[in-house]
């Protein structure tokens, strides 16, 4: 089929705790409630893409059991196309914290995400897909070859660095667009990135390494964004109630790639980004939280 997107990366099987704090170290404590549901980064990156009426192409490894099969579901319920997931071993987990405050931490579990190969990256992948999506939750040889062909066919490249892990000069410089948070951010330059004025120079730096844009993520304090047409701060979408911020990134990364894909201005791709993942964070759960376009149509006509 021909597609917008595709996406190379993680699928995980989400559980999610929702608790008042972390409990201290020896400490047990007690949850408020416990919720369970397809996630990991790719996953959730492909899905919000989908939901914006992307036709979106999903490449990973599930396990081969019922979590790996609720994976496949949810994300042909999303109308994404998955005949290049492969299925081997234990699914990935993510173990997830949901703090009262809307904060979370989370804890993953690769499983069968380290399943996906170099040679299940095919060509053929390449050959109609105007957008490239990866992570860094699948093994980094397989996004290295990822990032490679994607070159070789003149397919923008989106990286989204997380969890951060080094990555070499040469493969970064094949990258369009790098998406990263302040603690990856601060990862791949080895110092503090604590403020919105630390992450514009952490973009600086990271902008002379890639070929179009670097965007560096805040949360509730926003995005900033350097590539050739912007240098400068983009505030956060204020939300009277935050819920759960888990996924919000992810969702951020799926309209983020719409604006790319519909061949919007930068800015405005950052302002709808913020946007779509603002409704996110207003229910729980990563997938079951993400917006179509008609949920955020009648604020803004992006099309």
């Amino acid at each position: 089929m021909k597609t917008d997107v595709l996406v190379i990366g993680s699928l995980n099987f989400d559980i999610l705790v929702k608790q008042e704090r972390l409990p201290l170290v020896g400490e047990t404590f007690t949850g408020e409630g416990l919720l369970q549901m397809p996630g990991g980064k790719g996953g959730n990156q492909a899905v919000q893409c989908a939901r914006l009426g992307l036709r979106v192409k999903m490449v990973g490894c599930v396990g081969d059991d019922l979590f790996g099969e609720e994976l496949i579901k949810s994300l042909k319920d999303n109308d994404v196309a998955c005949s290049d997931i492969k299925q081997f071993g234990a699914s990935g987990l993510g173990l997830v914290q949901i703090l009262k405050s809307g904060d979370y931490c989370s804890t993953i579990i690769k499983g069968a995400n380290y399943a996906l190969e170099v040679g299940d990256i095919k060509d053929s992948f390449f050959a109609d897909s105007p957008l490239v999506i990866l992570q860094s939750e699948i093994a980094p040889e397989v996004v290295t070859l990822a990032i490679e062909k994607a070159r070789q066919f003149h397919c923008p490249v989106l990286l989204n660095n997380a969890p951060a892990r080094d990555i070499d000069r040469a493969t970064l410089s094949k990258v369009d667009y790098l998406v990263v948070n302040e603690t990856e951010a601060a990862f791949m330059l080895g110092y503090p990135v604590a403020h919105p004025e630390d992450a514009l120079k952490a973009a600086r730096v990271l902008r002379t390494q890639v070929r179009k844009a670097v965007i560096v993520t805040l949360g509730e304090k926003g995005s900033v964004v350097v590539s050739d047409d912007e240098n400068g701060h983009f505030a956060a979408v204020k939300c009277d109630t935050v819920v759960d911020t888990t996924g919000a990134g992810d969702s951020y990364i799926g309209a983020l790639s719409y604006g790319i894909i519909k061949q919007l201005p930068l800015a405005d791709s950052i302002r709808f980004a913020s946007e779509v993942s603002a409704f996110s964070v207003q229910n729980y759960g990563g997938q079951g939280s993400f917006p179509t376009l008609n949920n955020v149509q009648p604020c803004h006509a992006y099309s």
